[in-house]
Parts: structure tokens; sequence; C-alpha cells
């Protein structure tokens, strides 16, 4: 995962693989075949995992702070070196899911996966009252994702924390 996020998957070479895997040539061509389907299998992993991560975040506690806790959480990893490494998902994205409409399917249902938790953890904050209901819970959804996405894209750039924090701070203003 963090070859193909570095390097981005056409400057990935196999020779990187190999180091980064720490298989030989003939056992990463067995595992997997190729270069695509370990690349596929990096993507689906990578995304179940952060996934899965901001699922937990966005159900722990009321409804502002989770979300509010989720994207601190993101500004994190996308600040400084970590943030610099990039994310997987705006990496492909980017480079990919205009040539590639498998990897532009899964990126899809990955934003939409992403979106649904976020949505419905802003219905749970706007049935509650902590979350203004100006905005439809699908709108604000659609504002966080986008808010997550950008995160990672500044931190490419090498952004601190501190900056990171201050967008969270700004997406929540939108909620209240």
């Amino acid at each position: 995962m963090e070859v193909f996020q570095t390097r981005g998957y056409e400057g990935t070479s196999l020779p990187d693989l190999l180091e980064g895997t720490g298989l030989s040539r003939g056992s990463l061509y067995k595992a997997f075949g190729d270069k695509r389907t370990l690349f596929l299998a990096a993507l689906d992993r990578y995304t179940t995992d952060n996934i899965s991560s901001l699922r937990k975040a966005l159900s722990e506690g009321p409804a502002l702070e989770a979300i509010r806790s989720a994207l601190l959480g993101i500004a994190k990893t996308s600040a400084f070196a970590v943030g610099e490494r990039g994310c997987l998902v705006v990496g492909s994205t980017t480079e990919m899911a205009s040539k590639d409409e498998e990897v532009k399917k899964f990126i899809q249902q990955t934003f939409s996966r992403m979106q649904r938790f976020l949505r419905e953890a802003i219905e749970r904050g706007q049935q509650s009252g902590d979350i203004a209901k100006r905005h439809s819970a699908e709108t604000l959804s659609r504002f966080l994702l986008c808010t997550i996405e950008g995160m990672g894209v500044l931190g490419k750039t090498g952004r601190t924390e501190k900056e990171m924090s201050e967008i969270v701070d700004v997406a929540l203003q939108a909620l209240c």
C-alpha cells in the first residue's frame, strides 16, 4: 500500500514492489499475478481499513463530537510526512479513474460508503439538535466528503496539523 501510496500506480516499478513487499519476483507473481492485481488488492485493503476507522469514529458519542473527532483524525494523518505520502484513494482517483473503469467504480463505491456513514451521523445530529437543519444531511455529507478528500490533496504539499485542524474548525461551523 505504501509503495503505491507514495509513488502512484504508474510510478511504481517491479523493483519498488519487491522492496516494499519483501517478496521475490516469483513469489510476488505467484501471489498476485501482476502489478494491477496487487494494486487492486492494496487499494481494497486501504479503503477497507480507512472506512472501518471512519465508521467507528462516527458512531461513537454525540454526532457532532464524533464528526469532529473523525475529521481531526483525518487532519492529523494528512499533515507532515504522513500526509506527504498521500492518500491512496486520492492518488488513485486523480491518476486512474478517468482511464480505468474498474478503479473508477471501486472509488465511486468507496465514496458512496463514506458519504453514507457521514450522512447517518449528520442525521443523528440533526435529530438531536446538535447539527442545524438548514442544509440536508445529503448535502452536508457530500460537503464533508469533499473536505476529507481535499485534506488528502493538501496533505501532499506538506501542510501542518494546525493548518489541517483549522479546516476542520471551518467545516464544523457549516454544521452548526
